[in-house]
């Protein structure tokens, strides 16, 4: 009775968040921003920008970043103050070339030296190159595209699907819809085969959108379906939503999962600053699981990516609730940075802890996971170049055996050529 009446409480927070998005005043909603564009899950015509034409059928770029990533307890319940400390130098290239009037190849190379150290060995120097796309798309008419090879997919909001992918993708695109078919397996560790679905609209004022994924994984079969929607209500207060629901063989012995995530961004004030204050709530119940290719990665209108449920703890929405409140300044097109409060809640008190960036021993006595504060933020001085940052920390909750609490810091300078 507790369980359920504990997830009884979520949905009322949830609907009641909802509330005042649904009887916001239509008459508000116009406004002088751009409309939304259609929200395609794979687009070949906008794959990464070549800059530098070696012929008229042949392009180029390339790029360099170097990266530092510490971390501190992440590893739980041994009693050892564990440490992480990874350098890499990263090194890419994207080329693109123009078969003929109608067939067009891309490709994407990343290679990779790191250098990673913990607290009792050394790693040394690891080289790691990674072939992040390479496709031929075809044009079949004004309006329909048939791409094959490795493809890096992308829903809306990063919740289904963010990950590179081998397969075939079909797209008819036309003003304000968008209608896609895929087959594809994934890469590196991911095992599973796909076929997917998925129909997006837009209009002036927000853009909405649906996807089937039918995933067999081994002995697994499951259906995960959802949705999002993305409005602005007014030139100040925007909102975006997903939901969906795993069938089969879902998480935890289950074979039935629903989830949702809710945020609403709304700006303070026209001052040179632009802050804005974000609001999220994500609830996922004790059989949903999301798709293995999602990454739950969010911009928030600024100018680097961050994990929406956590910069440290980054869990995955199995029998997990999230509340969120971020405040965020964006000056100008070079800057942003985002202060951002996470809790976390089992609806279901488990001595099993959710799947997260770091796992440790729940009593099953606590539905309170604990907290994580976190500041992300990026510079970009010219298009050339890009300074990205982070640090948070994470303190544990009662449900936890193990009260440590987890740091990450992590930088990033990346130059474009």
């Amino acid at each position: 009775m507790q369980r359920q009446i504990s997830k009884i409480s979520i949905c009322i927070g949830a609907a009641a968040m909802c509330a005042p998005l649904a009887l916001a005043a239509p008459a508000e909603a116009k406004s002088k921003v751009k409309p939304p564009k259609v929200a395609q899950v794979f687009d070949a015509a906008k794959r990464k920008k070549t800059k530098h034409k070696l012929s008229d059928a042949v392009s180029y770029s390339a790029y360099a970043n170097i990266r530092y990533l510490g971390e501190r307890d992440i590893a739980r319940d041994d009693n050892v103050r564990d440490s992480s400390d990874e350098t890499a130098i990263y090194l890419g290239f994207v080329g693109r070339a123009q078969l003929s009037h109608s067939v067009m190849a891309f490709a994407h190379a990343e290679v990779s030296l790191k250098d990673r150290r913990t607290h009792d060995r050394s790693f040394g120097r690891i080289m790691d190159p990674q072939l992040k796309e390479a496709l031929v798309a075809v044009s079949l008419s004004q309006t329909d595209t048939l791409t094959f090879g490795r493809m890096r997919f992308s829903d809306a909001n990063k919740w289904v699907l963010d990950a590179s992918v081998d397969g075939v993708h079909y797209a008819r695109k036309t003003p304000g819809k968008v209608l896609e078919f895929a087959a594809f397996k994934g890469t590196t560790s991911v095992s599973s085969y796909y076929a997917m679905a998925h129909y997006g609209r837009a209009d002036e004022l927000g853009r909405w959108g649906g996807l089937a994924l039918a995933e067999s994984d081994g002995d697994a079969k499951r259906l995960h379906v959802a949705g999002y929607w993305e409005q602005r209500i007014t030139t100040t207060f925007r909102y975006q939503a997903n939901a969906g629901a795993v069938f089969g063989d879902a998480a935890n012995g289950k074979n039935f999962g629903v989830g949702f995530d809710v945020r609403a961004i709304k700006k303070l004030s026209d001052s040179k600053l632009k802050p804005q204050i974000t609001f999220g709530f994500a609830y996922g119940s004790e059989g949903f699981q999301q798709s293995g290719l999602h990454s739950n990665k969010t911009y928030d209108g600024g100018q680097t990516q961050f994990h929406r449920y956590g910069y440290v703890y980054q869990p995955e929405l199995t029998n997990l609730a999230v509340l969120s409140l971020g405040v965020g300044v964006r000056p100008s097109k070079k800057f942003s940075a985002d202060l951002v409060a996470n809790a976390y809640f089992q609806p279901s008190a488990s001595t099993t802890g959710p799947s997260a960036r770091l796992n440790g021993i729940t009593t099953g006595n606590s539905h309170f996971l604990g907290t994580e504060i976190s500041l992300v933020g990026a510079f970009r001085p010219s298009k050339k170049t890009k300074v990205e940052f982070g640090a948070g920390r994470f303190d544990p909750g009662p449900a936890y055996l193990d009260q440590s609490p987890a740091t990450r810091v992590f930088a990033r300078i990346s130059v474009y050529f």
